[in-house]
């Protein structure tokens, strides 16, 4: 088996605010192998976005406070400097952001930007930067390449913009990709070609994924290994295949049941009641207690742990007597 290129331990983060301290991320693990594509789901505000941040060393502190291990290759990146830093985001480490618009620069050339990562992390001559500038964009479908490179942002399509931004992320063949909603705010042909990019891209190159994404069509199509969010939490992880066929957390089937299907008759759609907690003030127990179909007065007590059943990991009291407890 092959060893982790990417391994998350007991990641924390607070944000110390003028409200108080919330508590975004609590505790969460995970691993992810060459050529793996794990996707993390949840609904808007369960800590996607904010762990792919937390990896990537992009949260300023204050007012964010940031515990735990991110290890790369086995370099503790919470270890690094911002300077050291610098040196293994885009190079060893990469992210497509969301918003393809906003995360590219419209005062600057498509080749002024893609040039800009080779020459922060290699040594290449002109003739060499534009050789490698027009390969890539070559690689993830963009026509006329060489044309393209003296264009700005805003002449280009959402669908192209973003093929760019997966260009720059993979302009140095990185360990580790994070595509935190790669196709929002596309149209279902163009985000169908961005998919199928993705999935090209981490055949040849054996470039491990981290898919972000509240879209559980997408994280079929995609990943391997999924990872559930709620409140902060992973409360379940799993391959694919087991989370859409056998989920075992309340909130993962609440999630599969709220899916709109192809024979099913007019009339509402199924819905999780009740709201997330604040993360200013999370109850002492399981964070999904006041939706929870299956809640007992222990759930309300205190946090399960993470407990493996059937080889996968899931937090929730519901399998006390038939999990075991997993240690960190």
């Amino acid at each position: 088996m092959n060893e982790a290129v990417l391994s998350v331990e007991g990641l924390k983060v607070v944000f110390e605010t003028k409200y108080g301290r919330a508590n975004a991320i609590n505790d969460i693990s995970f691993s992810l192998r060459k050529g793996e594509k794990l996707g993390l789901v949840g609904e808007s505000g369960s800590g996607k976005s904010v762990t792919s941040k937390a990896i990537m060393r992009l949260l300023a502190s204050p007012p964010a406070r940031v515990e735990g291990r991110i290890l790369l290759d086995g370099e503790d990146l919470m270890q690094k400097s911002e300077k050291e830093m610098c040196k293994y985001r885009g190079n060893h480490i990469s992210m497509i952001f969301q918003e393809p618009m906003v995360s590219l620069n419209p005062l600057f050339t498509i080749g002024d930007q893609l040039s800009e990562v080779i020459r922060t992390h290699k040594k290449a001559s002109r003739k060499e930067t534009e050789a490698e500038m027009l390969e890539i964009l070559r690689v993830v479908g963009i026509p006329s390449p060489k044309a393209r490179l003296k264009q700005y942002p805003f002449e280009l399509s959402g669908g192209m913009r973003q093929r760019v931004m997966i260009a720059m992320a993979l302009l140095c063949q990185p360990r580790v990709l994070i595509a935190d909603e790669p196709t929002t705010a596309l149209d279902v042909t163009i985000q169908a070609q961005i998919l199928d990019l993705l999935n090209k891209l981490n055949r040849e190159m054996g470039t491990a994924i981290v898919l972000i994404t509240h879209d559980l069509g997408v994280i079929a199509e995609m990943a391997d290994t999924v990872a559930v969010m709620y409140a902060g939490s992973i409360v379940e992880k799993a391959p694919v295949r087991d989370i859409f066929f056998r989920p075992l957390h309340p909130y993962t089937e609440g999630l599969l049941r709220s899916i709109p299907t192809m024979d099913e008759k007019e009339g509402e759609l199924d819905t999780i009641e009740g709201s997330v907690p604040s993360l200013y003030n999370l109850p002492a127990g399981c964070a999904f207690y006041n939706r929870c179909p299956y809640a007992s007065p222990e759930c309300a007590a205190e946090e399960p742990p993470v407990l493996t059943v059937d080889s996968r990991s899931v937090k929730c009291w519901k399998y006390a007597g038939v999990g075991q407890k997993e240690v960190l």
